[in-house]
């Protein structure tokens, strides 16, 4: 059993019980914390000297500490993604459809305006009616960025030269109406894993020639609910949540909220390996840095749950642990 009181101290979490701060999301760089504020009409980075967290124990939700933060707005809209670079920070803004890209100095701070990166097109889901920027997940070299438009279907691929998002450098097309939300890049870096929020699978794409290799669905139903994705840290399982709508839940759907595992092939190829029902709407979770435990924020049931694993085997292995926390969205181990 994994002492909640000795992994709570290591996590972050932002609640979304606050309209201040939404759906929001973390990144850590440079002894600093990063963290999207959403306003209307626009959205900002907020920065955060990472001395705030000093002698703080168990739960901190950050979005109700009265710390100091820098502000930098953005024209993107409901930003919900951050990627760090060496010198830029990449913003995924989910209702306008850009990327915000925010220009950091050698101390992680914000240097300037955000440059804005826009896109076109729709898709046949009643979702997709324009651009959804969700995400974006940097290669194992660097030399790649991977940015997911749910609206579109599409993923891009920019290179990375000096820190910052430079050219584009090809396009994948995921099959129409799949709605990508998420993506993670084998460790070795020859395959790119993409979620799908609104078909509820794991795709494999082939990096030297975006070549879909392969689809594997979360469940064996369709609640439109695909939600986050991570490797365990040795690069061996893949992880992927999935929430039922309130629509499918209304349809009777058997399908419980909970995390898809899979084995990850040397082929490219994934198995099957477990279905992990977990709490109300995982919309994220971590991996602990060892393998051994699997942090789900379990956001309608207002509780964080942690379930050991089993490292080899990429299980759950043990009793689950309950931490109540207000509408979690988003946790962090450090």
């Amino acid at each position: 059993m994994i002492s909640t009181l000795k992994l709570l101290a290591l996590t972050i979490l932002v609640g979304s019980n606050t309209a201040y701060w939404g759906h929001t999301y973390l990144a850590e760089g440079n002894d600093k914390i990063y963290a999207l504020r959403s306003h209307k009409p626009s959205s900002s980075l907020c920065t955060f000297d990472n001395k705030v967290l000093n002698g703080r124990e168990g739960v901190i939700e950050l979005a109700s500490l009265q710390v100091p933060m820098t502000e930098n707005r953005t024209e993107g809209k409901e930003s919900c993604h951050i990627t760090l670079l060496e010198r830029e920070a990449v913003v995924s803004d989910y209702t306008s459809g850009t990327l915000s890209l925010y220009p950091l100095d050698e101390k992680g701070n914000v240097c300037g305006d955000s440059r804005v990166l826009r896109f076109e097109g729709s898709g046949p889901h009643r979702r997709q009616k324009s651009p959804h920027i969700h995400s974006s997940a940097l290669s194992p070299d660097g030399k790649t960025l991977a940015v997911v438009d749910l609206g579109t279907d599409r993923v891009y691929c920019y290179a990375v030269k000096g820190g910052r998002v430079a050219e584009k450098l090809s396009t994948i097309a995921v099959p129409a109406g799949c709605g990508p939300r998420f993506s993670v890049f084998s460790h070795d870096g020859r395959y790119l894993y993409v979620l799908t929020e609104l078909s509820d699978e794991v795709m494999v794409f082939r990096t030297s020639d975006n070549a879909l290799l392969n689809r594997y669905p979360l469940s064996s139903e369709n609640p439109e609910g695909g939600a986050h994705i991570a490797l365990s840290p040795d690069g061996r399982y893949l992880y992927a949540s999935l929430r039922v709508s309130s629509t499918a839940k209304a349809n009777q759907c058997k399908v419980s909220d909970g995390v898809a595992i899979f084995k990850c092939l040397k082929n490219g190829k994934l198995k099957k390996a477990h279905y992990l029902p977990t709490g109300g709407h995982p919309r994220h979770f971590a991996i602990s840095k060892d393998g051994k435990a699997l942090v789900v924020a379990c956001r309608d049931d207002n509780m964080i749950e942690i379930y050991p694993l089993n490292a080899r085997s990429g299980l759950p292995n043990g009793e689950v642990e309950k931490v109540a926390v207000a509408a979690p969205v988003y946790v962090g181990l450090r």
